[in-house]
């Protein structure tokens, strides 16, 4: 979750509709990576230009610009010049910008510009803290870099990773703090018109409700400050708001149109905090027999199709076990001649306090050699399932859903459900047979 703050830029505010704009790039870039992860793109490396092919940019290597810049083309399609000559993490997070500006409405208002000399307004750099962000979702997206999680995190480990899988620093820190179990979080700062450098943007690790709002300032002769030249990083203590902060952080380059360098980094607390690190619940058993006390609703994915669940997955087992749920799957679906479509949720009653989910987020059904769960639909499911289940006052219990048939990537699947359900309020199992 992201603080508030009095947003300002045209483009940004109507990017936004009315949610906070760093949690709107982040579900839009994450929506779209979801969609292309679909079609087959995929890593690491996370290729951007294969990115940009998909989304049929068609692009262009100059030698005679900065880094890379978005153009509209005369026929109205999208057109991104980048410079092969920079240094080949830089370059990458550099196209990775530009296609995020694509995911603004009135990306062809003006050129889009990354460190050229198009700053026509003050409050552009809103513009640039966000597509910073979606790159960085692009280029290290969920279900990524897992073997990373609860290492213990310092700058110096940030430019390690960085190096080891060819990303930028800010890509590679927002990617650690996403993957983090302790209370941490990662900012941008900058000083703009300011004496002082102020937060552009600071995303919490998950579940952790950090105190520190978005414009504000860390202290003049701090480690912050120090960090205020292109490479430099800096480790030390800094007062916010009363309380103390280890912070450790590295000074990027500036904003375009701006000449004082950027600060990105992490910072935890200094005292101890009642955190508790969200995570999803995994235990061997069944998850039509599920565990614990209250409401309960059990969630399971199936095909796009009328046909009857048959083999012996999941959805199967529940036909044969609880036949009027199956019937009254019918009775919504094929008996009226409609086929489920993918994104859908149908809830039953299956016992007392217990529910079930139909999520359709798979295409096809039976043996495939190809991918059948999909991202985005399963992501739209377990939104609608996360509704139902806060309606309820229920625990969500899943089997390991996607893995078998369904030919999905368990992390992928995992942090999906942190994020949609686990992050947002709904404690949720998830039930592995026993060997």
């Amino acid at each position: 979750m992201t603080r508030k703050f009095k947003w300002t830029n045209a483009s940004v505010l109507s990017f936004a509709e009315g949610v906070s704009p760093v949690e709107a790039m982040e579900t839009k870039a994450r929506n779209l990576v979801l969609r292309a992860m679909d079609d087959g793109w995929g890593g690491p490396p996370f290729d951007p230009l294969a990115l940009a092919k998909w989304l049929g940019i068609r692009t262009e290597a100059r030698g005679d610009i900065p880094d890379a810049r978005l153009l509209a083309s005369e026929d109205g399609g999208r057109h991104l010049e980048y410079n092969p000559m920079r240094p080949r993490g830089r370059l990458r997070f550099s196209i990775a910008h530009e296609i995020a500006h694509t995911l603004f409405d009135d990306w062809d208002h003006e050129v889009r510009h990354r460190n050229g000399d198009t700053a026509t307004q003050k409050d552009n750099w809103q513009l640039e803290v966000l597509c910073n962000i979606g790159a960085a979702e692009l280029l290290m997206p969920l279900g990524s870099f897992t073997e990373l999680a609860g290492e213990e995190l310092s700058i110096q480990k940030v430019m390690d990773v960085r190096k080891s899988f060819d990303v930028s620093v800010e890509a590679c820190l927002i990617r650690l703090i996403k993957l983090a179990r302790t209370p941490c979080a990662a900012f941008c700062a900058s000083m703009h018109d300011h004496e002082t450098y102020r937060i552009d943007y600071i995303i919490p690790a998950t579940g952790w409700d950090c105190p520190l709002p978005v414009g504000q300032s860390f202290s003049h002769d701090g480690p912050v400050a120090e960090a205020s030249a292109i490479g430099f990083t800096s480790v030390g203590q800094e007062e916010v708001l009363g309380s103390n902060y280890r912070v450790e952080c590295v000074g990027l380059a500036p904003y375009p149109g701006q000449v004082v360098p950027r600060v990105v980094g992490f910072l935890t607390p200094s005292q101890p905090t009642d955190y508790e690190a969200l995570v999803v619940t995994e235990v061997d058993g069944d998850a039509l027999v599920p565990r614990g006390s209250g409401p309960k609703l059990v969630a399971h994915v199936i095909p796009d199709t009328s046909s009857t669940w048959g083999g012996n997955g999941f959805a199967s087992q529940v036909r044969k076990k609880f036949p009027h749920v199956w019937e009254q799957f019918r009775s919504e679906t094929c008996a009226l001649d409609k086929t489920p479509k993918l994104g859908q949720v149908f809830v039953a009653r299956m016992g007392e306090g217990i529910s079930v989910a139909h999520m359709v987020a798979q295409r096809g059904y039976g043996a495939s050699k190809g991918q059948q769960l999909g991202y985005e639909a399963f992501a739209k499911c377990l939104s609608e399932v996360r509704v139902k289940a806060l309606e309820m006052g229920a625990t969500v219990h899943m089997p390991r859903v996607g893995t078998g048939h369904g030919g999905a990537n368990w992390e992928i699947v995992r942090e999906l459900i942190t994020e949609e359900l686990v992050d947002k309020g709904v404690p949720t199992t998830i039930y592995r047979l026993p060997v």
